[in-house]
């Protein structure tokens, strides 16, 4: 029986056995590099482009300072779908929105395609 990812309404086989771990940690980190410039930067940067405190953004939606400071991180974190909500519930963004906005912001159709081969 042969394994299928579904995109765009067409199956096509998995080529690659792809580790979870690594799918896991580049879909966390590309969410969470994505979140951070597109709204926690764009959030938290002064007029003359200067990064201020996460903070003020911790006081606009309410996410836990240790948080931010986590999804900022570069290599990104287990971003958990309740804080994902959040933000896009603060960010007045859907989530098929953000989906969309991802997929772009990814340069690719899915990001999956080139590590699984398809």
């Amino acid at each position: 029986m042969k394994k299928y990812i579904t995109m765009n309404e067409k199956q096509h086989p998995i080529k690659n056995k792809i580790d979870n771990k690594d799918l896991f940690v580049l879909a966390n980190k590309l969410v969470c590099n994505f979140i951070t410039q597109k709204y926690i930067y764009k959030f938290s940067t002064d007029e003359e482009n200067n990064k201020v405190s996460l903070r003020k953004y911790q006081a606009k939606c309410g996410i836990s300072h240790t948080t931010l400071q986590k999804l900022v991180c570069e290599d990104g974190y287990n971003i958990p779908l309740a804080v994902l909500y959040v933000i896009l519930h603060y960010e007045n963004i859907s989530l098929s929105n953000f989906f969309t906005e991802l997929e772009i912001y990814s340069n690719t159709e899915f990001p999956l395609n080139k590590i699984l081969g398809a």
